[in-house]
């Protein structure tokens, strides 16, 4: 009766050791792996800045100039897409985080963004601009120094001020309708972005507004973002490269930016 009692006793004790060994293995075994590409479900997730000429509804369908350019990319790599707008300071945290495959919104490429991520070929460059209220005195490039300059947090446009207008005071918002409400209250004197916005901009701004100073930038291009070692960043640089030997880049380019004269960076890849 006694060996019974035994035999029963290590059964119940192996039983809970088992049971405790299982469940240590459940628990301590590796997480879930992160999405780390496209290729992970057939989708490319493409973030986007909500707003023209970047991305924006008209009718039941989509438009934008990096709407386009990214939906070429896409077809090329044989990956359906999907559009994820958010506002610009959002970008790349949920590229971070996995969230999106990629960022399609007129980002410039910059050395320090470049230690933190991949860029594909250049499909733009930058134009900058500094939209005023209508009655301003800031007309001229050297006008800006000294004055209070509203940028979106994030942009290039920061390190732009500090280089190039050393005595500007930089006011960050965290998109364009706040950047353009500190320059209605007074709190900036200006805005500065990205040239290609500002006609969209000025519309809805809450002051009568003005672009007053344009000039390119062939040294800040305009590229697709990926996570660092993402392989679809190489298959980026090659369907860009096709959409501008076959003419469908300058078409898209005509289409939205025709009164923008070709940028140098373009002409040595054979655009006229």
């Amino acid at each position: 009766m006694k060996s019974l009692k035994f035999i029963l006793a290590g059964a119940v004790t192996l039983l809970v050791i088992l049971i405790v060994v299982s469940n240590t293995v459940e628990t301590t075994g590796p997480a879930p792996a992160r999405r780390s590409s496209a290729a992970d479900d057939g989708q490319l997730k493409i973030g986007v800045l909500n707003s023209a000429p970047v991305y924006y509804t008209e009718g039941s369908g989509a438009k934008g100039f990096d709407y386009e350019m990214a939906l070429g990319v896409s077809e090329s790599l044989g990956i359906k897409p999907s559009f994820v707008p958010m506002d610009f300071a959002d970008l790349f945290t949920a590229l971070d985080a996995g969230e999106i495959d990629m960022i399609a919104s007129q980002v410039s490429v910059t050395e320090e963004r470049e230690k933190a991520y991949d860029f594909s070929h250049p499909y733009f460059v930058t134009y900058l601009s500094f939209t005023t209220p209508k009655n301003s005195p800031i007309r001229k490039l050297k006008d800006v120094n000294g004055t209070k300059v509203a940028i979106v947090d994030g942009t290039a446009q920061e390190g732009i001020l500090k280089a190039r207008f050393p005595k500007a005071e930089i006011v960050k918002r965290k998109n364009e309708a706040a950047a353009l409400e500190a320059v209605a209250a007074g709190k900036a004197d200006s805005f500065f972005y990205d040239a290609p916005f500002t006609a969209g901009l000025i519309k809805h701004a809450p002051i009568p507004m003005e672009e007053r100073i344009v000039f390119p930038s062939d040294k800040a291009p305009i590229a697709f973002v990926f996570r660092k070692g993402d392989g679809l960043r190489d298959q980026a640089d090659k369907a860009i490269d096709e959409m501008i030997v076959n003419g469908d880049w300058l078409r898209i380019k005509t289409d939205y930016f025709e009164q923008y004269p070709l940028s140098e960076r373009f002409r040595e890849q054979g655009v006229e």
